[in-house]
């Protein structure tokens, strides 16, 4: 029987797979996440105030240097000219207060953290988001809770 040859890419395949039977791995093992612990409460003299207000609140987490941050900017000026004072927007520019990013487990700019009426976090979006997915997300966190 002849075998014919693969290229050196499905050769080093067969080879990583060899070693992940032979060691009693499971393939996801290699594949797997590291574990990231879950962000604590979000708050603070820059948000506090604000999560105090009753109403939905989404916060921008981004800089002026970063492209999607900056649309992030015209989408969040279009929700509040759509929504006025219904909504609550803070925008934290995270190259001028770097600590912030720490603080909240910020790991990737733009972040967007939204908020219900009463202050609780309800959700996290990295990278950008247009309008209509902004409203969809304030306005599950402006539903009732059981």
């Amino acid at each position: 029987m002849q075998v014919k040859s693969r290229g050196p890419g499905a050769m080093i395949a067969t080879a990583v797979a060899a070693l992940v039977l032979m060691s009693g791995l499971g393939a996801w093992s290699l594949f797997d996440a590291p574990r990231v612990p879950a962000a604590p409460a979000i708050s603070g003299p820059e948000l506090d105030p604000t999560l105090r207000t009753g109403k939905p609140t989404v916060v921008e987490f981004g800089a002026n240097a970063c492209l999607s941050c900056r649309e992030m900017k015209v989408v969040l000026a279009r929700l509040r000219q759509a929504y006025g004072d219904r909504v609550a927007v803070v925008e934290i520019d995270l190259l001028k207060q770097q600590e912030i990013a720490q603080r909240h487990y910020i790991q990737l700019m733009p972040t967007q953290v939204f908020f219900d009426a009463q202050g609780r976090e309800t959700g996290r979006h990295m990278g950008k988001l247009g309008l209509e997915e902004v409203i969809v997300r304030l306005e599950q966190s402006a539903s009732p809770r059981p």
